[in-house]
């Protein structure tokens, strides 16, 4: 997803991101207007970053204040570090990031195609 908007909710998909693309790809909003992301799957091919936040993640929890939550999703990278580039220091794995960004992830190796078909048909509620 990128730039979603402002008073959006991104949830329960499953994301295939290839040449460059990533998971997120945002910015957080003024008060009252949040982005929230959560319960996805998304399987990037070619690096560990997942997330461009364009955020200071060296403080502690954004939200409240810059209301941009991602929480529950699942990654998946080559080595299994899913990463975020954040503007204050350049690429940092997620579980290095404070509460309110990215909570209660999840992240693995890449899976097989096989795998990736599985989740399609089953978010088409298709047959096995």
């Amino acid at each position: 997803m990128d730039y979603g908007g402002h008073d959006s909710l991104f949830n329960d998909n499953v994301v295939i991101a290839v040449h460059g693309q990533l998971c997120i790809g945002t910015a957080s909003f003024v008060a009252g207007h949040a982005l929230q992301y959560f319960n996805n799957t998304c399987v990037v091919y070619g690096t560990e970053k997942v997330d461009a936040l364009f955020e200071n993640c060296n403080g502690p929890s954004l939200a409240p204040n810059v209301p941009l939550h991602g929480y529950s999703n699942r990654y998946y990278t080559a080595n299994a570090n899913a990463s975020a580039m954040c503007d204050c220091c350049g690429l940092r794995p997620l579980r290095e990031l404070g509460p309110g960004l990215e909570d209660d992830f999840a992240s693995y190796v890449l899976p097989t195609g096989d795998e990736i078909i599985a989740w399609g048909r089953n978010k088409l509620l298709l047959p096995a």
